[in-house]
Protein backbone atom coordinates (compact mmCIF):
# COMPACT_ATOMS: atom_id res chain seq x y z
CA UNK A 1 0.00 0.00 0.00
CA UNK A 2 1.38 3.38 -1.01
CA UNK A 3 1.77 6.01 1.64
CA UNK A 4 -0.19 9.23 1.17
CA UNK A 5 1.75 12.47 1.16
CA UNK A 6 0.19 15.93 1.00
CA UNK A 7 2.89 16.97 -1.47
CA UNK A 8 1.10 15.03 -4.23
CA UNK A 9 -1.93 17.30 -3.81
CA UNK A 10 0.27 20.41 -3.81
CA UNK A 11 2.06 19.26 -7.01
CA UNK A 12 -1.30 18.61 -8.69
CA UNK A 13 -2.56 22.05 -7.61
CA UNK A 14 0.53 23.82 -9.01
CA UNK A 15 0.29 21.86 -12.26
CA UNK A 16 -3.32 22.96 -12.73
CA UNK A 17 -2.38 26.56 -11.92
CA UNK A 18 0.51 26.58 -14.45
CA UNK A 19 -1.70 25.04 -17.09
CA UNK A 20 -4.48 27.59 -16.63
CA UNK A 21 -2.25 30.65 -16.31
CA UNK A 22 0.43 30.00 -18.92
CA UNK A 23 -0.68 26.97 -20.92
CA UNK A 24 2.30 25.09 -19.46
CA UNK A 25 2.03 21.33 -19.12
CA UNK A 26 4.42 19.21 -17.08
CA UNK A 27 5.71 16.51 -19.48
CA UNK A 28 5.73 14.02 -16.60
CA UNK A 29 1.99 14.40 -16.11
CA UNK A 30 -0.12 11.36 -16.97
CA UNK A 31 -3.06 13.58 -17.92
CA UNK A 32 -2.29 16.04 -20.67
CA UNK A 33 -4.67 18.98 -20.70
CA UNK A 34 -4.24 20.86 -23.93
CA UNK A 35 -3.90 24.59 -23.77
CA UNK A 36 -6.88 26.55 -24.96
CA UNK A 37 -9.41 29.03 -23.80
CA UNK A 38 -10.67 28.82 -20.23
CA UNK A 39 -13.51 26.30 -20.11
CA UNK A 40 -12.10 24.19 -22.94
CA UNK A 41 -11.22 20.78 -21.64
CA UNK A 42 -9.32 18.47 -23.98
CA UNK A 43 -7.20 15.48 -23.07
CA UNK A 44 -4.90 13.55 -25.39
CA UNK A 45 -3.63 10.14 -24.32
CA UNK A 46 -1.83 7.31 -26.05
CA UNK A 47 -3.62 3.99 -25.51
CA UNK A 48 -3.45 0.62 -27.29
CA UNK A 49 -1.54 1.89 -30.33
CA UNK A 50 -3.64 4.98 -30.86
CA UNK A 51 -4.09 8.51 -29.64
CA UNK A 52 -7.43 9.23 -27.99
CA UNK A 53 -8.56 12.85 -27.82
CA UNK A 54 -11.49 13.55 -25.50
CA UNK A 55 -13.00 17.04 -25.61
CA UNK A 56 -15.83 18.40 -23.48
CA UNK A 57 -18.03 20.43 -25.84
CA UNK A 58 -21.33 20.95 -24.00
CA UNK A 59 -23.99 22.94 -25.80
CA UNK A 60 -22.91 22.06 -29.34
CA UNK A 61 -24.82 19.86 -31.75
CA UNK A 62 -22.93 17.23 -33.76
CA UNK A 63 -23.61 19.16 -36.98
CA UNK A 64 -21.96 22.28 -35.52
CA UNK A 65 -18.59 20.55 -35.04
CA UNK A 66 -16.04 20.39 -37.85
CA UNK A 67 -12.99 18.09 -37.59
CA UNK A 68 -10.07 18.05 -40.00
CA UNK A 69 -6.62 16.46 -40.03
CA UNK A 70 -3.65 17.70 -42.03
CA UNK A 71 0.14 17.60 -41.56
CA UNK A 72 -0.15 15.74 -38.21
CA UNK A 73 -2.48 18.43 -36.83
CA UNK A 74 -6.06 17.74 -35.73
CA UNK A 75 -8.28 20.82 -35.94
CA UNK A 76 -11.51 21.03 -33.95
CA UNK A 77 -13.84 23.90 -34.86
CA UNK A 78 -17.34 24.36 -33.43
CA UNK A 79 -19.84 27.18 -33.71
CA UNK A 80 -23.22 27.45 -32.00
CA UNK A 81 -25.54 30.35 -32.69
CA UNK A 82 -28.95 31.15 -31.25
CA UNK A 83 -31.05 34.03 -32.56
CA UNK A 84 -34.23 35.40 -31.08
CA UNK A 85 -36.48 38.36 -31.74
CA UNK A 86 -34.14 40.86 -30.13
CA UNK A 87 -30.88 38.99 -29.56
CA UNK A 88 -28.19 36.84 -31.12
CA UNK A 89 -25.97 34.68 -28.99
CA UNK A 90 -22.97 32.86 -30.46
CA UNK A 91 -20.27 30.58 -29.09
CA UNK A 92 -17.24 29.50 -31.08
CA UNK A 93 -14.36 27.18 -30.31
CA UNK A 94 -11.24 26.47 -32.35
CA UNK A 95 -8.39 24.20 -31.23
CA UNK A 96 -5.41 22.72 -33.06
CA UNK A 97 -3.66 19.66 -31.64
CA UNK A 98 -0.33 18.44 -33.07
CA UNK A 99 0.13 14.69 -32.82
CA UNK A 100 3.47 13.65 -31.29
CA UNK A 101 3.76 10.68 -33.71
CA UNK A 102 2.60 9.91 -37.25
CA UNK A 103 -1.05 8.85 -37.55
CA UNK A 104 -2.92 6.55 -39.99
CA UNK A 105 -5.03 9.34 -41.48
CA UNK A 106 -7.50 7.03 -43.25
CA UNK A 107 -8.41 5.19 -40.02
CA UNK A 108 -9.32 8.17 -37.82
CA UNK A 109 -12.74 7.82 -36.18
CA UNK A 110 -14.81 10.25 -34.12
CA UNK A 111 -17.95 10.10 -32.02
CA UNK A 112 -19.97 12.73 -30.16
CA UNK A 113 -22.34 11.84 -27.32
CA UNK A 114 -23.76 13.91 -24.47
CA UNK A 115 -21.45 16.87 -25.13
CA UNK A 116 -18.26 14.78 -25.28
CA UNK A 117 -16.24 14.45 -28.49
CA UNK A 118 -13.95 11.42 -28.75
CA UNK A 119 -11.47 11.14 -31.62
CA UNK A 120 -9.36 8.00 -32.13
CA UNK A 121 -6.21 8.39 -34.20
CA UNK A 122 -4.32 5.11 -34.87
CA UNK A 123 -0.55 5.51 -34.66
CA UNK A 124 1.21 4.68 -37.94
CA UNK A 125 3.56 1.73 -37.99
CA UNK A 126 7.15 2.85 -37.54
CA UNK A 127 9.50 2.84 -40.49
CA UNK A 128 12.62 0.77 -40.02
CA UNK A 129 15.61 2.64 -38.64
CA UNK A 130 17.34 3.09 -42.01
CA UNK A 131 14.37 5.02 -43.30
CA UNK A 132 12.10 4.04 -46.14
CA UNK A 133 9.46 1.33 -46.26
CA UNK A 134 10.29 -2.27 -45.51
CA UNK A 135 9.79 -4.68 -48.41
CA UNK A 136 8.90 -8.30 -47.65
CA UNK A 137 10.80 -11.00 -49.58
CA UNK A 138 8.77 -14.01 -50.66
CA UNK A 139 10.10 -17.58 -51.17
Amino acid sequence: MERYTPFEDVDRMFEQMRSRMWGFQDPQSERQQLNGRPGTHMNLKEHDGQFVLVADLPGFEKEEIDLSFSDDVLTVFAKHEVTGDDFTRARELSERVTMPKAVEKEDITASYRNGVLEVRLPIAEQEDEKGGDRIEISD
